[in-house]
């Protein structure tokens, strides 16, 4: 079912779409800045407000439909489930709303690679950019400044520039936010949920709990907030441990077999942690974790709580297969919706009224399966299926959202949605 801010949204864009439908028919409202001229019209939006203003012309009345114009999406690689899902989602918005999608791919250590990647993007003539990476971001936020192209965040925290670069990323009259990969760096929550995860399992399976774990992380310089989200799980168990019948043993973090530097887990892992019935992996598992897991010959008698999906997850999952699969986590692809809209308004010339003066990196709800239940409405999602047919938002959702398209849509509503799209919004 979808959440209560999903009703709420639909009605504020029905709204919107009768007040543009009164306009239309000479009604001579003034719709301050959430107003775009015609597109053929040559006139700007100030201009059409006020001749929509003065004379209440069918003419000046806002336009739903947005200017012609071409984003360029640069992902953090160039397949996948999360990419293949995006792409599908973006291609079934081009005609609605306009929009012509085109795509590169960045890397993860080298700035003037990406920097390059942005170049040749703008050269090709895009209006706006929504990025997945944050390096090297204070010289593509100075390119797209002065090419005069606007630039949103997807799937990532931009943590970098809002610690070190704040003032030029986030102040920018161009770039428009980013909707997190999960949780900000600010808001973590990751580690209770994998917590909670691991409680769940074991009420289901009170004849077997597991009572002793062991994690993986990610580098700490690359991804804080797993580090973050691995002292929080260790403090959930401590503070269960202390009215438990059953207590449940965390290993200490290893620096040399737990933090995976961006290569799979060491067989050495397993040795390090005789006693451990199951991972908490913060870092992917399925692609850093699993194939070991395999390869040592536990993936029967050891389980894997885990972020991400790379497909093939769901054979061995919940009680299928080997049962190795207990937890995943991924983020839909329709949370792209949040700088997409954005962009797009800044590229019609409008604005929410309530649009904040600052850039915002936003936590977006993220898909948490860690039942056979939740698996089985997870395989119908646009994530999962690739098929935009799927996705939580119409074409004409998405373009209610924005500020040319309804003069009721809001900011916070935009927000609003990155928290509703959870595994309970495609059951």
């Amino acid at each position: 079912m979808k959440k209560a801010l999903l009703k709420k949204i639909s009605a504020t864009m029905l709204a919107g779409v009768m007040a543009i439908s009164a306009v239309g028919c000479g009604s001579g409202g003034n719709t301050a800045n959430n107003s775009s001229a015609p597109a053929d019209s040559g006139t700007t939006s100030s201009d059409s407000n006020t001749a929509s203003g003065d004379s209440g012309d069918a003419e000046s009345a806002p336009a739903v439909e947005g200017k012609d114009c071409t984003i360029g999406v640069a992902f953090y690689t160039d397949t996948g489930f999360a990419v293949d899902s995006t792409k599908a989602y973006l291609e079934s918005l081009s005609d609605t709303l306009n929009v012509k999608f085109t795509y590169t791919v960045l890397t993860q250590t080298d700035e003037a690679a990406n920097l390059t990647k942005i170049q040749e993007l703008i050269s090709s003539n895009v209006d706006g950019i929504i990025c997945t990476m944050d390096l090297g971001m204070t010289s593509i936020i100075q390119e797209c400044e002065a090419a005069g192209v606007y630039l949103g965040g997807y799937l990532c925290d931009y943590d970098t520039s809002y610690n070190t670069a704040y003032d030029q990323v986030f102040k920018s009259d161009y770039f428009v936010g980013s909707a997190v990969d999960g949780q900000s760096p600010d808001a973590v929550t990751i580690g209770t949920t994998m917590f909670d995860s691991l409680i769940e399992y074991n009420e289901r399976n009170a004849d077997a709990p597991i009572t002793h774990v062991s994690m993986a992380i990610f580098p700490v310089w690359a991804f804080p907030t797993q580090q973050v989200g691995a002292e929080q799980f260790v403090a959930a168990v401590e503070a269960y441990n202390e009215t438990a019948e059953t207590p449940i043993t965390v290993d200490p973090l290893n620096e040399e077999s737990d933090v995976l530097a961006f290569a799979p887990l060491d067989t050495t892992y397993f040795a390090k942690h005789a006693d451990s019935q199951a991972i908490i992996s913060f870092a992917a598992g399925s692609a850093f974790v699993y194939p070991t897991m395999v390869q040592a010959g536990v993936d029967s008698s050891m389980k894997l709580f885990t972020t991400g999906f790379d497909g093939g997850e769901d054979v061995n999952f919940g009680t299928s297969g080997n049962g190795t699969y207990q937890q995943i986590m991924v983020t839909a692809p329709e949370s792209i919706t949040y700088p997409l809209v954005l962009l797009l308004n800044k590229i019609n010339g409008v604005s929410f009224s309530d649009q904040p003066a600052e850039a915002e990196r936003v936590s977006s709800a993220q898909y948490l399966v860690n039942s056979d239940e939740d698996m089985a409405s997870f395989q119908k999602s646009c994530f999962f299926t690739k098929d935009a047919a799927n996705a939580m938002y119409t074409p004409q959702d998405v373009l209610n959202m924005t500020a040319f398209g309804n003069p009721n849509a809001t900011y916070a509503d935009l927000k609003g949605i990155l928290s509703t799209m959870t595994i309970d919004s495609i059951k």
